[in-house]
């Protein structure tokens, strides 16, 4: 549906954007009606992200013109004039404010008042309860500090944020990333009654399924341009993907036969026996073997990046042992796990797996500045060719003088990934490793991850995304609510085995 007087509501024409060595935005142009629901795919480094910080103000373009309905953004737009203008954006990354509570962040910088400028805390709080009710988000308390809510929580605020501004575009980036099938409904079922307002949702996943579910058009990108925008009926996922890469992926099923690893007692390279919190994970015990892929799968809740934080020394262990090879290590912090051999590559890439402030090859080689340096001085020749090393093994797309907060999330997560491959870790524990990546940069990581056990010790991948699962892992562990329920062997491992355990085992409360 068009505006009232039949032109496009939103309209992107010829929309450039250049950062040092690389165009983020090639002349382009595109246009959307009222009431559509738009996805945008293309590969990490095809501009989308650019394109929609464009729209919403975070990032300003060197030229083109945005209309929205028949109004002209200003050339150097800023998020308030985006919001002012009607367009709201949801961030792959969230951007609450964790001291400040629920309804504090809905409605931040757009806060009632009453007569003096003084703040209407109760209506704020009545408003605010308004919007989390429109997700069925009862059980948030709007006087609750962000800090203390879980991620999926946090996610339901930032989407209540969006909505309660009275806006026709609204940008949803990676929205369901931290949400469970129920809650990924609920958005669903919101973003159709955004669309029977005639609001338009630019919607950004990398979940072909939830592309097909809720697109009406699909706008693909490639290096900085679009390639074409197709309505979403009649497409399939193989043309979507020779669209965003110029060319078929092949995909191959990897056997149970070709797995190479030897499931004894004496080939054990990790041992994790009766770990406990104290609080959510309960008697966790499983065995990692040498040169395996070890998959963990589960609901949101599972605690298996907990489960993960308490071996690698960044959360507690109250009871349980850990041994390596043979021999019982105590890891009471990161430093010491990483003394021991155990790399954790964290979910939450750029606040814990990354320095954004720093250049790319500054981030790989932070872990272990012994190899580069002497008496506090550098070897700049050595950084640089230690860089080129992985940049060439990994496929980053960057140079080594580039800060790593202008690269993509695919680009952000091979160099987190080449930091652990220098700091030289044996056992490396990949959490989500392509949460937010593209279907090409996924299968790059994948053979990242099956190449780093096949060189060194073992990889453990926590991932929630099924086929992403059975794809790379030899064995999978299913948990629930701090508990490892079941166990699927390498003949077995499948997609549907997977999801048929979950649902069936891992979402059933403990007995």
């Amino acid at each position: 549906m068009s505006t009232q007087n039949g032109t496009p509501l939103l309209t992107i024409m010829h929309v450039n954007k250049q950062y040092p060595g690389v165009k983020a935005l090639d002349d382009v142009s595109l246009a959307m009606d009222a009431g559509e629901v738009m996805a945008i795919l293309g590969e990490n480094g095809a501009g989308k992200s650019t394109l929609v910080k464009v729209l919403s103000g975070a990032v300003s373009r060197d030229s083109g013109e945005i209309l929205l309905a028949g109004r002209s953004l200003p050339m150097y737009n800023t998020p308030l004039t985006a919001r002012a203008f009607g367009i709201a954006i949801i961030y792959q990354e969230l951007s609450l404010l964790l001291q400040l509570d629920v309804a504090e962040n809905i409605f931040l910088a757009r806060e009632p008042v009453l007569f003096g400028g003084v703040i209407d805390y109760r209506k704020m709080h009545a408003q605010a309860r308004e919007q989390l009710d429109k997700l069925e988000a009862y059980h948030i308390d709007t006087r609750a500090k962000v800090e203390t809510l879980s991620l999926p929580e946090r996610q339901l605020v930032e989407i209540a944020k969006a909505l309660a501004v009275d806006c026709r575009v609204i940008i949803m980036d990676e929205p369901t990333t931290s949400l469970t099938w129920e809650e990924t409904d609920r958005l669903f079922e919101m973003v159709r009654r955004l669309k029977s307002r005639n609001v338009t949702v630019i919607y950004i996943s990398h979940r072909m399924n939830e592309i097909f579910e809720i697109s009406d058009t699909i706008a693909v990108m490639r290096d900085g341009r679009l390639i074409d925008k197709v309505r979403t009926a009649g497409m399939d996922s193989v043309k979507i993907v020779e669209m965003m890469t110029g060319r078929l992926l092949e995909h191959k099923d990897r056997k149970a036969e070709d797995c190479k690893v030897a499931y004894r007692d004496d080939n054990i390279v990790l041992e994790v026996g009766g770990a406990s919190d104290g609080k959510k994970i309960e008697n966790a015990s499983f065995n990692v073997y040498a040169h395996e892929v070890l998959g963990f799968a589960g609901l949101v809740g599972a605690q298996r990046t907990e489960l993960a934080r308490a071996i690698f020394g960044a959360g507690k262990m109250v009871r349980g042992e850990v041994k390596i090879s043979g021999r019982r290590i105590r890891n009471r912090s990161p430093k010491d796990a990483i003394r021991n051999g155990i790399g954790y590559l964290s979910e939450n890439r750029k606040e814990e797996g990354l320095n954004l402030g720093m250049t790319l090859e500054e981030n790989v080689i932070i872990i272990d500045m012994g190899k580069v340096s002497r008496r506090g001085f550098l070897y700049r020749a050595k950084i640089r060719e230690i860089f080129d090393g992985f940049k060439a093994s990994t496929r980053i797309k960057g140079n080594a003088k580039q800060l790593v907060s202008s690269l993509s999330g695919g680009n952000q997560q091979k160099v987190a990934i080449s930091k652990w491959l220098h700091s030289g870790c044996g056992i490396l524990i990949f959490d989500e490793p392509t949460r937010g990546i593209d279907v090409a940069a996924k299968a790059e990581i994948f053979e990242i991850i099956r190449r780093f056990a096949a060189e060194r010790m073992a990889a453990v991948v926590i991932s929630s995304d099924v086929r992403e699962l059975a794809d790379v892992c030899d064995r999978v562990l299913v948990m629930s609510r701090g508990k490892i329920v079941h166990e699927i062997m390498p003949y077995d491992v499948s997609q549907e085995k997977i999801l048929h355990s979950i649902v069936n085992k891992g979402g059933k409360k403990n007995e």
